[in-house]
């Protein structure tokens, strides 16, 4: 039986092409290969030595964990993850068990299966760099930095891991410390509309209490909006509140107030999210915000919005995203809505610093008072686009992410071509803080504005510190 496993997993293997002696001759190979920088072909000689007959335990243990290994560096996570799964099943002790859960951890956290990777490694991980590293990852990737404490203080690996390991202790302080945050954002449309938006907002460090972990704030902001023939400012102030409750339940609160002229108005968000697993996850929200048009803002018109969305995932590179909505504006409009988003994951482009990915999404309403001539408000509105996902490391502190899609809308029967793209660089400043440049053009409608030859270009700079 031992030796079906391995034959079944040399027929799964690209490249398992390598000539050997014995099980023992082709872990050495394999080793030697590692250590010359030959990751194919220690794939393949690590293969090629679990299909041998002659070897015990201990030797299909290091073939498959040298298995794991080479697939992880040439960036086929689910060959990993079987070939740890293999290690697992064949380790004697627990040191080796341990070994082939902290691969399989870090395989499924490169396939975002965060919560799988938190399970097998927390048992074990403190005092242990490796595992901790994996870790911190599924912590972050979670919002569990809360639990991250008692694992900050392990000395971290050499090399490349290592510099993982301090950069993701960075991450943590950063989540667990109060901060500042600041925002500039900009937009100019065709139709000539300016809209500047200036944002600070302090955050408190996360308490904990049992299974409960909140945090809150407050925050401020200005916009203004500039049609070229009259200038408005409208200013917010507003509480901010986060709380995870247990592991699977975040809230997010924004409740406020804004301010234009002689016009006050409330204002804010909540939303609710209930993440039940590495594959699905629930959310509820409500938003209430002025519409940003100067015949808007003449009318102190306000809008409305709650929401309804799911994130499902039926393969491991695959992302479905349903969302419904419904918006009523104070002029007496409802607005009836959905979404829906089809995501394939970036993948590594391999002997590269880059991921490509795709998506497609469709986005649809119908509106009870349509008209009006004070935003965009047809009785009917359907877009439909395809595009790709980039991303691209600089180093491991910078990342550029981008996206480019092209489509179609229909607007009350009329269609036309619609086109987008946004390109955002993320990265980090000295003494921990972190900085997201966001560039951007559409020209798909808005909420407060479209039709034809519409278009929209923006940017948003933020910067945060913790304190």
């Amino acid at each position: 039986m031992r030796r079906g496993l391995p034959l079944l997993l040399l027929l799964l293997m690209p490249g398992a092409y390598a000539q050997i002696q014995s099980m023992a001759d082709g872990i050495r190979a394999g080793r030697a290969a590692f250590e010359a920088g030959e990751p194919q072909r220690a794939r393949a000689l690590f293969s090629a030595a679990l299909a041998q007959p002659d070897g015990n335990r201990d030797d299909a243990f290091a073939a498959a964990i040298g298995l794991g290994r080479a697939n992880l560096w040439l960036g086929d996570y689910p060959a990993a993850s079987r070939a740890f799964g293999l290690a697992r099943e064949q380790a004697t002790d627990i040191a080796g068990r341990e070994a082939a859960d902290s691969g399989l951890a870090q395989a499924l956290n490169a396939q975002d299966y965060p919560r799988k990777a938190f399970a097998l490694v927390a048992p074990f991980a403190r005092g242990q760099a490796g595992p901790t590293l994996e870790l911190m990852r599924a912590m972050q990737s979670l919002g569990w930095q809360d639990k991250s404490p008692a694992y900050l203080e392990a000395p971290p690996p050499t090399g490349h891991a290592g510099t993982q390991y301090r950069l993701l202790q960075d991450d943590m302080r950063y989540a667990l410390a109060p901060r500042m945050e600041g925002s500039f954002g900009f937009s100019h449309d065709s139709e000539d509309l300016d809209t500047w938006r200036v944002d600070a907002a302090w955050r408190s460090a996360p308490r904990v209490e049992g299974q409960q972990a909140l945090g809150w704030g407050v925050a401020a902001g200005t916009v203004r909006v500039d049609d070229r023939q009259r200038q408005r400012r409208l200013d917010d102030a507003a509480l901010l509140g986060q709380l995870r409750i247990a592991d699977d339940h975040y809230i997010d609160l924004r409740l406020g107030l804004g301010r234009s002229s002689g016009w006050q108005y409330l204002q804010g968000a909540m939303h609710w999210t209930m993440r039940a697993s590495d594959s699905f996850s629930l959310s509820v929200g409500a938003e209430r915000a002025p519409l940003l048009t100067d015949a808007a803002i003449e009318r102190r018109l306000v809008g409305n919005t709650s929401s309804l969305a799911a994130s499902l995932r039926p393969a491991t590179a695959w992302y479905v995203l349903p969302t419904y909505y419904r918006q009523t504006f104070s002029d007496g409009n409802r607005r009836d809505g959905g979404m829906l988003r089809v995501l394939l994951s970036p993948r590594d482009i391999p002997d590269t610093a880059a991921a490509i990915g795709a998506e497609l999404s469709t986005r649809l309403f119908h509106s009870s008072q349509p008209g009006r001539g004070v935003y965009f408000n047809p009785a009917r509105y359907r877009a439909t686009t395809a595009g790709l996902v980039g991303v691209y490391g600089f180093s491991p502190r910078w990342k550029l992410r981008a996206t480019a899609d092209i489509g179609r809308q229909t607007i009350d029967g009329t269609n036309a071509g619609i086109y987008g793209w946004k390109a955002s660089l993320e990265g980090r400043l000295p003494y921990n803080g972190r900085l997201q440049f966001q560039l951007g053009r559409s020209s798909a409608a808005s909420d407060s504005s479209g039709g034809a030859g519409y278009w929209n270009n923006n940017l948003v700079l933020s910067v945060s510190y913790p304190l």
